[in-house]
């Protein structure tokens, strides 16, 4: 029923463009109708709002935090990649504007990852070939609707990827009393469970492609790399799977997680510190399978 409602109003709407741009019925029989749609969106609308509203309060009462808690009431109302679009959208500007004007700061339970990101390379580069796009679309198009829309377009593209990578740097990854939240900016986040962590290893690796953001390399299962510049710095080992947050959804289980920090030794010094004195003392799992 709630997959239904979701797809409805949406469906609505596109049903009253049609019966009124296309000119299909008379004009009191396009008034009745499109009265009868608008009631039936009111009250749908309303209707999804009030669910919406009580799923939010719901999971901030159980302790999720408002980002999540909001992208999980818009579900109510869109599908679940247009709910994360929505709920990135004004992520990405506030990060931005933390970023431009200095206002984060890293906590003792914080450690960023940034540091070697390609995306930072790759902002030097739009710097210097979005004005030369911009010029181009001036010589080049003589629509001048085109050229403006192209140009807010660029414009656009250029601050998002700007608050991409302004998102690395205000979203560390952080030790909360659950448990270890690691992120990729604003497009991949997972917490995972102290209690979970049987394997926690120092050792840097490289990505098999060099690629940048969760990976899932060829050919293995339950093994997953979140690395900046193509490189991971901290191995954990899980006995439960944990997923990952992505724009399309839940990614697939994890049980071996390799991830990227800045000062992968005080983060793995600390997340030790947090483990349960059971896990703590358990000899690391290339030990035991020697034994």
């Amino acid at each position: 029923m709630e997959r239904f409602l979701k797809w409805l109003l949406p469906a609505l709407i596109v049903v009253e463009i049609v019966l009124v741009r296309g000119g299909v019925l008379s004009l009191g029989q396009a008034v009745a109708i499109v009265v009868a749609i608008e009631g039936g969106i009111a009250l749908i609308a309303a209707r999804q709002a009030i669910v919406a509203v009580r799923r939010f309060r719901a999971g901030r009462r159980d302790g999720v935090d408002p980002w999540t808690a909001a992208e999980d009431a818009l579900t109510v109302v869109f599908p679940r990649v247009m709910a994360r679009f929505i709920v990135m959208e004004p992520r990405v500007w506030i990060c931005l504007i933390r970023w431009v004007t200095r206002r984060y700061h890293y906590g003792p339970d914080d450690f960023p990852y940034h540091a070697g990101s390609i995306l930072g390379i790759f902002l030097v580069v739009i710097l210097f070939t979005t004005p030369v796009e911009i010029i181009l679309f001036e010589l080049l198009i003589p629509w001048a609707w085109l050229r403006w829309i192209l140009l807010i377009l660029a414009i656009y593209a250029v601050v998002w990827a700007f608050g991409l990578y302004a998102s690395l740097v205000v979203l560390p990854h952080r030790l909360e009393p659950e448990g270890l939240r690691v992120r990729y900016g604003v497009l991949n986040e997972a917490v995972i469970p102290y209690d979970r962590i049987v394997g926690l290893e120092e050792e840097q690796r490289k990505t098999p492609d060099g690629r940048e953001g969760l990976i899932f390399p060829e050919g293995e299962t339950g093994v997953a790399f979140l690395s900046i510049g193509g490189r991971t710095h901290l191995r954990i080992e899980v006995d439960e799977p944990v997923r990952f947050r992505t724009f399309t959804g839940p990614s697939r289980p994890i049980n071996v997680l390799s991830v990227a920090a800045n000062h992968p030794d005080r983060l793995g010094a600390a997340l030790r510190e947090r483990l349960p004195s059971r896990r703590r003392d358990d000899p690391d799992p290339s030990e035991r399978r020697a034994a």
